[in-house]
């Protein structure tokens, strides 16, 4: 991880830092650095996220460039349990959480999810808080990203005003996109996989009996089998096998 980190402990997990904290925790920081206009490069890290560093270059120098890796999946939180680890940091409560937190200082963007979903987002925020501010939405189109979409992005959002840039593009796709926007931008920038989904509605949520089993990503496959079924089923057994490859 870059120097001007959080000073939270951290934990490795298949060689990479994972900051030992919460969503609140996660989102105080993300909150103080936009609020300061500092470049904040987030990943929210799962069993499959982590699968992919020992094979996967694009990955690997995202995830060593962050400012903030967080624990997404019950299993990497697990893993750092000896530093009071108790739960995973869903993408779905980290954006809640920022919008709480930064209630009237924030300004947001979103960038992912299909069409229509950003949207609904927007509506589904400002049932949670009130007078959020959105002050950018994008349905991208599922081509590469060239450095002239890049930049492109880069002038919208900084035209936008905004001070936090979510992406909803799912991984990898979304942490190599974050990897190469942060640099460009004085904001932090975090990738949150299907909350967009979740707060949109188009996807439900693993029913609570199953958060902090270890077992969320039945529920997942049960409701994308088609489009999931590799990330689990081949994902989790090679994050098992990094993860104690790379053990301490």
């Amino acid at each position: 991880m870059s120097e001007t980190r959080t000073s939270a402990a951290t934990y490795a997990v298949c060689s990479v830092e994972i900051t030992a904290t919460d969503a609140a925790g996660g989102a105080a920081r993300i909150v103080r650095d936009a609020v300061a206009g500092r470049p904040c490069q987030v990943h929210l890290c799962n069993a499959y996220t982590l699968s992919l560093v020992d094979n996967d270059q694009q990955m690997r120098d995202a995830l060593y460039a962050a400012d903030l890796n967080l624990a997404d999946g019950t299993p990497v939180a697990w893993l750092g349990r000896h530093l009071g680890m108790q739960r995973p940091v869903r993408g779905a409560d980290l954006v809640g959480e920022v919008v709480r937190q930064g209630d009237g200082h924030l300004r947001h963007y979103l960038y992912g999810g299909k069409d229509g979903v950003a949207e609904k987002v927007v509506t589904a925020l400002a049932g949670h808080v009130p007078g959020v501010s959105v002050v950018g939405t994008e349905t991208p189109p599922f081509t590469p990203i060239t450095d002239g979409d890049l930049d492109a992005l880069v002038e919208r959002v900084r035209a936008s005003g905004a001070n936090v840039l979510w992406i909803g593009l799912g991984t990898p796709r979304q942490d190599y996109l974050v990897h190469r926007l942060a640099p460009q931008l004085s904001i932090p920038v975090v990738p949150v996989g299907a909350a967009f989904d979740f707060w949109s509605g188009e996807v439900k949520a693993a029913p609570k009996v199953l958060h902090g089993t270890g077992l969320e990503w039945l529920h997942r496959l049960a409701s994308e089998p088609r489009r999931l079924w590799r990330r689990y089923l081949l994902g989790n057994p090679r994050f098992l096998l990094s993860a104690w490859r790379h053990r301490a």
